[in-house]
């Protein structure tokens, strides 16, 4: 049976987590989910991490600024570039790891950017913006996100 969009960015969204390692980890994960995000329905039921950390979600609107201290990542949905950046913009430098949906050039302060298509997900990423964050994300997942990036 083939996996939904929803269940599909879960896995992704959930696996990159998985390869992330904070500076100051706390023992749970704060993920926080733009209200706008149209794939993030099994997101909202949080989850356990391969390493047994437990992701805790929630949804916001609006995001505003204050969310970079109550946020370890960041979830978007699709939106127009000019919002993304402005968005975005607020994360820069922080130790928030942004994902977002469709944002094809992940050039802004995205992280990594889901191509989200009928039942799989790929992603591409943005290296400038995970330095700046202090995140560290593994090799590995980094020559993945290459690897499978959608074609421009």
């Amino acid at each position: 049976m083939p996996v939904s969009r929803p269940d599909a960015v879960a896995r992704v969204v959930m696996s990159l987590l998985s390869y992330a390692r904070w500076p100051g980890e706390r023992e749970t994960l704060r993920l926080c989910v733009d209200g706008s995000a149209r794939f993030a329905g099994k997101l909202m039921e949080g989850g356990t991490l391969s390493s047994g950390r437990l992701v805790e979600t929630r949804r916001v609107d609006g995001l505003p600024e204050s969310l970079a201290s109550q946020c370890d990542a960041l979830y978007l949905g699709a939106m127009n570039d000019a919002r993304r950046r402005a968005l975005t913009a607020y994360f820069v430098g922080k130790p928030v790891l942004v994902m977002t949906e469709e944002d094809f050039e992940c050039e802004g302060g995205s992280m990594f950017c889901l191509s989200i298509r009928e039942h799989q997900v790929s992603f591409r990423i943005n290296l400038d913006a995970i330095a700046r964050s202090g995140i560290h994300v593994h090799p590995g997942v980094l020559q993945l996100g290459r690897r499978k990036a959608p074609a421009s």
